[in-house]
């Protein structure tokens, strides 16, 4: 399957693709692509006598229901999910989390569904941002340009335990790597963990069920994925996973960036590109301040979308955050509100929030002058 639309100024081609693999009866994978509204799931189902395959599915029908309505208005999004998740954000917290609630009902219910479970990893795309979410050990993969990173947060013990073990502790033994501590339908609640980043032009993102990313290495899903179009791609990892001994069910799902929101060249006096990355000459000076703390650091990529800032301070997604952006010299300043929406280990990522035209030509003015 090939698909490329277009939503406000977006382009994205998308293909989708399971497979039984070679060592199960039945395939208890399972996924969908939405793209009217540009929401990407992959649900891996736990459990036997098939409840597997039938946890999965009421996950990735439940999201894909509830999703829609919140975008159609059908459900109002009055007062849900945690104060610093955005409003799309929120829309996915909702919906993974009845999601879990209908799963974790129905296995209490019917005897031949006790125990059932799933993984879910979903990608929503607005015109804005990414939003990445995950509960249980599906990654999702976000390749940009050289480099392969993690999107997801692996809820395993071996992965929870690498986290927060002291250096110099001892390695758990590998059966631990898919002890998952997070699942959906196991307890009456679940608590996803979620990124939002700001995609760029050429991004490629990869949900996949671990029949994948057990039998082949991100690298090589990311050579793969940036070589061939997202739907041979997909029959190219589903062939190489199989080769490998196909021990699993195998689904992926891979989109493709084609043109990012705000990637296209800002028509009348403006000289700069509102979302292109520009290198400055000079270092910016940036100064952040948020309810909790503040702090000043160094970063030479400025857009007139957002920057971002290299940080060991503990952002989150959504949080606001007022921002005094200026040269090293002192000479161009300007004042900016911002909402993080995206996090990793290195910062968080700003995006510039209603500015107003006079900051626009400010910071226009002063992304100018630093890249000349």
């Amino acid at each position: 399957m090939r698909l490329a639309t277009e939503r406000e100024k977006a382009m994205v081609e998308s293909a989708g693709i399971t497979n039984v693999g070679r060592k199960r009866k039945g395939n208890e994978d399972s996924y969908f692509i939405d793209e009217s509204l540009r929401l990407y799931v992959v649900a891996d189902g736990m459990g036997g006598h098939q409840a597997g395959e039938v946890a999965s599915k009421i996950v990735a029908e439940t999201i894909q229901k509830m999703m829609n309505e919140y975008a159609g208005g059908i459900i109002s999004d009055n007062n849900i999910g945690p104060h610093n998740l955005s409003k799309e954000a929120a829309w996915l917290d909702s919906s993974i989390i009845e999601a879990n609630r209908l799963v974790h009902d129905l296995s209490k219910k019917v005897k031949e569904y006790r125990g059932m479970g799933a993984t879910v990893s979903a990608v929503f795309l607005t015109p804005d941002t990414l939003i990445a979410a995950n509960v249980g050990d599906s990654p999702i993969y976000l390749i940009r340009k050289e480099e392969v990173s993690l999107l997801s947060v692996p809820h395993t013990a071996m992965a929870e335990y690498e986290a927060f073990a002291p250096a110099g502790s001892k390695a758990l033994s590998d059966k631990f790597r898919h002890t998952i501590t997070r699942a959906m339908g196991n307890k009456e609640s679940v608590d996803p963990d979620f990124r939002e980043i700001t995609p760029i032009t050429g991004d490629i993102v990869v949900l996949c069920s671990d029949g994948l990313s057990d039998k082949v290495k991100p690298e090589e899903i990311a050579d793969i994925v940036k070589s061939n179009p997202p739907a041979e791609a997909c029959r190219i990892l589903v062939d190489l996973a199989n080769e490998r001994g196909g021990d699993d069910n195998i689904t992926i799902i891979i989109l493709k960036i084609l043109e990012a929101p705000g990637s296209r060249q800002v028509t009348g006096n403006s000289n700069a590109s509102f979302g292109t990355e520009q290198e400055s000459v000079q270092p910016v000076v940036v100064e952040y301040d948020t309810e909790d703390f503040s702090g000043r650091v160094l970063v030479r990529k400025i857009t007139t979308a957002g920057l971002f800032v290299e940080t060991a301070e503990f952002f989150t997604a959504g949080q606001k955050v007022v921002l005094t952006v200026s040269d090293i010299n002192g000479k161009y300043s300007i004042m900016a509100n911002a909402k993080v929406a995206g996090i990793n280990p290195r910062g968080a990522e700003l995006k510039f929030d209603k500015l107003t035209q006079e900051q626009k030509e400010k910071l226009e003015h002063l992304v100018k002058h630093l890249t000349v």
